[in-house]
């Protein structure tokens, strides 16, 4: 037997090859999750979803053990805690993605090892280095060594210019620090969404912007904006939605003014040359005790963030060095366990400050930043209150993450509080959208896996070029303003000619003038479910990683064929959502869709330092 593994894209004279290999009796092929194979005379099956998701389970598993591996009388965690900066937990999540493609590489091969003679394997040059020597029995055909990226120095310059700017409004408007006693951080992109009153269209934090509107005098805002990468071709636009003050330009504070201020002391540096000096010999230390097999591949990947670890030191003191002067009782904010967010977070906390984390998305057993050990709640690495949207998220951080029960409370999701008021005026939305047909919504992601992403949206084109009776509505995830080609290039492949690619529509708005809602694992599938649609989700894997089909919410689709009959079948209205189920996963997952999440999210920040909200 003879296996071939597709593992990235086979470029144009390689495709003959592979089907000339399958001509040949007892050979067959498999292909990764979101490969384009364009052969003619056969189609290799795709790889069991089984087998990715125990690499997946493993990878995760490896990951966190690691973090508890002892060395000497200290975890590998706890040794990487200088000054109260867990950097472990920092990496964590960008290291199971950058590993999970090889790892899931190596796990096909070690399975298909066991019926083939030979396996022949495409994949990238990197994996094909890793893997070499792995079997003799294995062929590695690596695809061309990617170029670097040149350097992005148009957007670094429109970067420069916005900090220029904010820093500058920041001495001319100061905040008013009297009475502020709490503080809230506000760094996402700004999105077009409702004002929770008026119902006008503003920019603002999509997943915050009532609780801010709410938020009184004794609240703090800092706001800043993340910055373009080195290299690349993100785009950074300057806009004046970037410097409005939206009536809080008293009570808010500008990121990149503390981070100016933080650059400009020369103690900064002196601590930041301590600690860096610190991580390199306890990373000396762990790089000495006998690491082998999966423990030397993450801790390589950990070395080889080292320049970021940097970047977020300098983070951490600059912010630090901010409390230090303005002390406050509480900081809170969104997606507090991505390092660019924590670093305010854990320099609060250093000050005395408790921090507060507020779910923004959905948490599931394959994200790494929301899973802790024992051994991590020991040493309260996570947040000290987690506001979770509903019981079944405060079971899960309780019981698979390790969180302390009495460490997370329900609120429900803040931004569902503008719900109320949009169904009750459904002719505001169906006219914002002008849609002469039923509206088919796919809730786009920037999946980290790139062949998965681009099978989502190649199934979603193919299903709805046959669907002549919806309009699709392609609604770009908030990371995903470059993306627009992308997604033309697969919509043309596809042959797909009835859409349209929205970046800057209100969510909201668009979910009330839904009539179906596709997505993979995205929070906007739950509030779909909020407004009653119904919701399909794109799940080659059949993972079902949010229990959307297992709660009767959701209908699954693993391809294109199986997208299209479902949509066919909801648009004849032979499938229907059930409002039972709806209720019962509503208050289950979101607690209450009553228009008082603010409400309730305040009033716990305000008490924690009492201890009355836990």
């Amino acid at each position: 037997m003879e296996a071939v593994l597709i593992f990235r894209q086979p470029d144009a004279g390689e495709i003959p090859v592979i089907e000339g290999m399958l001509q040949r009796q007892g050979c067959f092929a498999v292909v990764s999750p979101g490969i384009m194979y364009t052969g003619t005379t056969a189609y290799p099956e795709q790889i069991p979803a089984r087998i990715v998701q125990s690499a997946n389970q493993s990878l995760l598993d490896s990951i966190l053990a690691f973090g508890d591996r002892p060395v000497g009388d200290q975890s590998v965690s706890e040794l990487l805690n200088p000054g109260a900066f867990p950097i472990w937990h920092y990496q964590r999540f960008r290291i199971y993605f950058r590993l999970r493609p090889l790892i899931v590489l190596r796990s096909t091969i070690e399975h298909y090892l066991k019926e083939a003679d030979e396996i022949t394997v495409f994949c990238d040059a990197a994996d094909a280095d890793s893997l070499q020597g792995m079997d003799k029995r294995i062929r590695f055909i690596p695809g061309a060594l990617q170029k670097k990226a040149s350097l992005n120095l148009q957007q670094l310059l429109g970067y420069l210019i916005y900090f220029k700017i904010k820093v500058l409004l920041n001495l001319l408007f100061p905040p008013d620090y009297k009475g502020k006693m709490h503080l809230l951080v506000d760094r996402s992109v700004r999105q077009r969404c409702r004002h929770q009153e008026t119902l006008k269209l503003k920019f603002d934090n999509y997943t915050l912007s009532n609780l801010l509107d709410q938020s009184g005098h004794d609240f703090l805002i800092v706001n800043e904006t993340e910055p373009p990468k080195l290299r690349g071709a993100a785009s950074f636009k300057l806009n004046a939605g970037l410097f409005a003050g939206l009536g809080r330009r008293s009570r808010s504070i500008s990121g990149e003014y503390i981070m100016l201020r933080g650059l400009l002391s020369p103690s900064l540096y002196r601590e930041r040359k301590k600690m860096i000096a610190d991580l390199v010999r306890k990373t000396g230390q762990i790089n000495a005790s006998d690491l082998h097999g999966m423990e030397a591949l993450i801790f390589k990947a950990f070395t080889g963030l080292s320049a970021t670890n940097s970047f977020f030191i300098t983070r951490f003191l600059a912010y630090q060095r901010f409390f230090r002067k303005h002390s406050f009782l509480t900081v809170a904010a969104i997606d507090e366990n991505s390092p660019a967010t924590r670093c305010i977070l854990d320099a609060a906390r250093s000050t005395g400050a408790k921090s507060i984390g507020i779910q923004h998305g959905n948490i599931g057993d394959a994200q790494p930043a929301y899973l802790y050990t024992a051994k991590d709640s020991k040493n309260h690495i996570m947040a000290d209150i987690t506001l979770v949207w509903g019981e079944y998220w405060r079971e899960f951080l309780v019981q698979k993450g390790n969180y302390p029960g009495d460490s997370v409370v329900v609120t429900g999701q803040v931004r569902t509080d503008i719900i109320p008021k949009l169904r009750s005026n459904p002719a505001l939305v169906k006219e914002e959208f002008a849609a002469g047909k039923p509206l088919a919504v796919f809730a786009s992601q920037p999946i980290p896996d790139p062949f998965l992403r681009r099978q989502a949206a190649s199934d979603v084109f193919t299903a709805f070029s046959e669907l002549p009776g919806y309009e699709l509505i392609v609604k770009l995830h908030p990371a995903e303003k470059d993306a627009i080609e992308y997604y033309r290039e697969i919509a043309a492949a596809a042959g797909c000619e009835d859409y349209r690619l929205l970046y800057d529509a209100d969510l909201y708005s668009l979910l009330a003038a839904a009539d179906l809602v596709i997505t993979c694992y995205s929070t906007v599938g739950t509030e779909a479910v909020y407004f009653g649609k119904p919701l399909i989700i794109h799940d080659p894997l059949k993972e079902d990683l949010l229990g959307y089909c297992k709660a009767g919410v959701a209908w699954q689709a693993v391809n294109s064929g199986e997208l299209k009959q479902l949509a066919e079948a909801i648009l004849e209205s032979k499938l229907k959502p059930d409002p039972e189920a709806m209720s019962r996963f509503i208050e289950k997952y979101a607690y209450r869709i009553d228009g008082r999440v603010s409400e309730r999210t305040l009033a716990i920040i305000r008490a924690a330092e009492s201890g009355a909200s836990h």
